[in-house]
């Protein structure tokens, strides 16, 4: 058996997130990478989605923090084939105008990956 380049294995672009390779129907068959969500969107959803009054708001608007805290993850969330990012920070906007179902199923994917403190301590 070779030796492994642990090294190599560690740097490499994703070597720090499960991710799966899917193929998306509804985009012509496109081949996209899904990955967990990383540090920085987790702060970004909890910012969007926690922040001020949260009992006191209205239907409309916990929809509004929903969409919004979805976007941020789905954004984080896709790469392309060679492993880098789909979207930015800044396509947010673009994205929350267009998110469906389809963007919704392919998130749920991703948060899929990841572990579970019972996973880690391994049940």
């Amino acid at each position: 058996m070779a030796k492994v380049n642990l090294k190599q294995l560690a740097l490499a672009k994703l070597a720090g997130f499960r991710n799966k390779t899917v193929i998306v129907p509804e985009w012509q068959g496109a081949e996209v990478i899904l990955r967990e969500p990383s540090a920085e969107a987790w702060l970004r959803w909890q910012e969007a989605t926690k922040s001020g009054d949260v009992e006191n708001i209205s239907i409309s608007e916990k929809a509004l923090r929903g969409l919004r805290g979805d976007v941020i993850l789905f954004i984080d969330v896709v790469c392309d084939t060679d492993q880098q990012p789909v979207f930015t920070v800044d396509d947010a906007e673009e994205v929350q105008s267009v998110y469906g179902p389809i963007h919704s199923r392919l998130l749920k994917q991703a948060l899929d990956l990841v572990a579970s403190a019972e996973d880690v301590r391994g049940k």
